[in-house]
């Protein structure tokens, strides 16, 4: 049997976890695997290649995930796949900008790669902050054109990820407001946040009930090769996207990424499920656990 699986593009730490499967070192057990990146949302592209079947599995946002799941969609979760902790993703502004605390963002222009408007920031900015969210107004644009759109001016705050978060930390012309693990954490107690999960088609999970543990055992191999060669994985994914070295690799260090679906982690995906129903991004709460199989 042969898979697919998709996951975003020039995301460093995506592409670090797949990285030894997609190059042949770490081989699944009893199947054949390829990996392919597909756009970032707004685009649907990669849920929609799920549901359809061009793909097997992939990883998505938790909450496309749970999205496409109130839809009865034929797909469900085996593990998240990374959570954010302190760094990694956060709003930053210019540094000698008008924008000096959270609530100086209110009547301002707000750009993210993500969907507008971010649910997860509005929410923080709502609850943590204290921000009137009928104030702002918010753009989409690529995550690698944000910093520049920042730094000329074209938006008062960027939302960055990743290694773009990195390149900010390092940018004396910007500064960092907030992340979203620290401003998560001081508003629900939980020390993570899950961002993104590994999804399977149902169809596929009936006819091999045992494919779960085995699609999980490589992808485990393959973070753990990351793990141990990652200025190998980092010229790789240079050569392909460019980028920063140093925030390439610095980009590395702070999500966690186990494959697993623990007690913790169902109840920070609860937490989460509140947030988006709250923020109209999805049209209601569904019971978390039985939209994973973890078996």
């Amino acid at each position: 049997m042969h898979i697919t699986f998709a996951h975003y593009r020039n995301r460093f730490c995506m592409f670090r976890t797949y990285y030894a499967i997609a190059a042949g070192i770490v081989k699944p057990e009893g199947f054949t695997m390829s990996v392919i990146e597909v756009p970032d949302p707004p685009s649907r592209a990669q849920e929609e290649a799920l549901i359809k079947g061009d793909v097997q599995a992939a990883n998505l946002y938790l909450p496309n995930f749970l999205r496409c799941r109130i839809d009865d969609a034929p797909i469900r979760g085996i593990s998240t796949e990374w959570k954010s902790t302190v760094k990694g993703n956060g709003m930053f502004v210019r540094a000698d900008g008008p924008v000096k605390t959270p609530k100086d963002l209110a009547g301002r222009l707000i750009a993210t790669h993500h969907k507008t408007p971010h649910v997860v920031h509005r929410y923080l900015l709502k609850h943590r902050y204290g921000v009137d969210l009928s104030t702002l107004r918010w753009e989409s644009h690529p995550q690698e054109e944000l910093l520049d759109i920042l730094k000329t001016g074209k938006a008062d705050a960027v939302v960055l990820i990743d290694q773009f978060f990195f390149r900010g930390e390092n940018d004396p012309a910007v500064v960092r407001l907030y992340s979203d693990g620290e401003a998560w954490g001081a508003l629900t107690g939980f020390p993570e946040m899950i961002k993104h999960m590994v999804a399977v088609r149902e169809p596929l999970l009936r006819e091999q009930p045992d494919f779960r543990h085995r699609l999980l055992a490589a992808c485990k191999a393959s973070i753990a090769y990351s793990e141990q060669h990652l200025a190998e994985v980092a010229d790789k994914f240079i050569e392909r996207y460019g980028g920063e070295r140093e925030a390439v690799l610095s980009s590395a260090r702070y999500p966690k990424i186990e494959f697993t679906f623990t007690d913790m982690e169902k109840k920070i995906a609860e937490a989460e499920m509140k947030m988006l129903a709250e923020m109209g991004e999805i049209p209601r709460e569904i019971p978390v656990a039985p939209q994973f199989v973890t078996d």
